[in-house]
């Protein structure tokens, strides 16, 4: 009867958990396609439909709590590289108050990540096709690192673009 008691509790417990973040395993994700600059990425559970910006470049999803907040965007990298303009990126970041705690890339695209008050940030950037790049910055409480570890290693893996070039 304890043992029954016991992991009736912990059972409560973990779906509590995957309910207050929004990330629980057993919910779909969706998937995000951006038709001006061809990128695509996959949703996390628990997160609102990509509101789009006017000029359709990308647009804003929150978590269902509201205290995480996905932003996806396409550019033009006019007179840039990718790599330039990533460190641009991480200039403004810092000096927005984000300690920077790692960047790095290569040709396939660049990570970094930051800490703020008790939250954290993690952005990619990805080349397009010709002078184009795609970006997604994640905005989460440090609280729930460990839930939102396995969304990051997703959005990752998921975004690019969805067309070849020319």
């Amino acid at each position: 009867m304890m043992f029954r008691a016991i992991a009736v509790a912990i059972a409560l417990f973990v779906l509590t958990v995957a309910a207050s973040t929004g990330l629980g395993r057993t919910a779909e994700w969706d998937r995000y396609k951006n038709g001006r600059y061809a990128y695509s990425i996959d949703m996390p559970p628990g997160f609102s439909e990509i509101v789009e910006a006017d000029n359709g470049d990308g647009g804003k999803a929150h978590s269902a709590k509201g205290d995480a907040e996905l932003v996806v965007w396409g550019t033009i990298l006019t007179d840039l590289t990718l790599r330039e303009d990533v460190t641009q990126r991480i200039l403004s970041d810092e000096e927005e108050g984000w300690k920077l705690a790692y960047s790095g890339g290569n040709d396939a695209g660049w990570n970094w990540s930051a800490t703020r008050e008790g939250r954290i940030l993690y952005a990619r950037a990805v080349p397009l096709c010709a002078d184009e790049a795609a970006y997604f910055r994640l905005e989460y409480p440090a609280a729930d690192r460990k839930a939102f570890d396995a969304v990051v290693e997703r959005l990752v893996r998921s975004f690019g673009s969805f067309e070849g070039c020319e």
